[in-house]
């Protein structure tokens, strides 16, 4: 009976480590628009924010929620560290969510992600960080900022191994008063994995798609709508002011051509307000927002 354990568990292992390649692969190739929805992703799935926050994360005017910027900053900040080879400790996991527990027992922590005596593979690294983690907030209260610790210390372990490029896979939110399972802990890295690759594949349909129907409604005035419906694929969020900067147009053309694609139902004004309006590129959002939100 063990020994069956022990063969599913590596197979779910190996479930995980595919999954995850495939979604670095397609991530590589995809415009830096939908590898930033990625990202924005990875900040919402723990706190099971929907495509409205991840669209308030990239808006100008400080209308996200707070807890979660906070978390999106420490994301990119540890992120960013692991991209350059800084492997992060609990020390640093704390000092980036401003989450400090005295009491921890963190050693035996910092030695599996410090990883000096053996390259530990970075899948099943993550998975027992998740694990460890777990059993030293047994005690804590099962809240966003649990969640985030979790998320960041799978996402920055996944970082530093090379199984990720960039921060595009987390951990959904997960009940920590519940007996924590390597198979399941490598079960939803594998789910996570195959949602993210394929809201990324949605999405490059979407944007494709919709670059067709604004060809065949709008005739000639389809080439400043083509534009800005470049510009909303990389920025996701753009202003008049910003989008006729960036395009080289006068405000009016740009903001005749949101308007045609507000009309086509491809851009929505996400703010409510008569001025400083700002728009986003909506149907890519929900394609890449977390499934375990309720999204069909």
């Amino acid at each position: 009976m063990l020994a069956a354990a022990g063969i599913l568990c590596v197979r779910n292992y190996e479930d995980a480590a595919a999954a995850i390649g495939q979604l670095d692969a397609t991530g590589r190739f995809a415009s830096a628009g939908l590898r930033e929805l990625l990202v924005l992703r990875c900040i919402a799935t723990p706190g099971r924010a929907t495509h409205t926050g991840m669209i308030a994360q990239v808006r100008a005017d400080g209308e996200g929620d707070d807890a979660l910027g906070e978390y999106a900053i420490a994301l990119r900040a540890g992120a960013a560290r692991a991209r350059g080879g800084a492997l992060p400790s609990v020390g640093s996991l704390h000092e980036l969510l401003r989450l400090p527990h005295p009491d921890w027992q963190t050693s035996a922590i910092d030695e599996l992600l410090r990883d000096a005596h053996e390259r530990t593979p970075p899948v099943l690294k993550a998975a027992l960080a998740a694990l460890a983690l777990r059993d030293a907030t047994a005690g804590e209260p099962d809240g966003p900022k649990t969640a985030q610790l979790f998320a960041l210390a799978v996402t920055l372990v996944l970082c530093v191994g090379g199984a990720i490029t960039d921060a595009w896979l987390t951990l959904p939110h997960v009940n920590t008063r519940a007996e924590p399972s390597l198979r399941e802990t490598f079960t939803l890295l594998a789910r996570e994995a195959r949602g993210a690759q394929r809201g990324l594949l949605a999405a490059q349909e979407l944007v494709a798609s919709d670059k067709e129907r604004v060809r065949a409604a709008l005739g000639r005035a389809a080439y400043s709508a083509l534009d800005v419906l470049e510009l909303l694929h990389q920025k996701i969020v753009v202003t008049i002011p910003d989008a006729a900067r960036a395009l080289g147009q006068t405000p009016p053309t740009t903001g005749a051509a949101i308007a045609r694609l507000m009309e086509l139902g491809i851009a929505r004004e996400v703010t409510g307000k008569a001025r400083s309006r700002a728009f986003a590129y909506e149907g890519i959002v929900r394609a890449l927002e977390p499934e375990s939100t309720g999204r069909p």
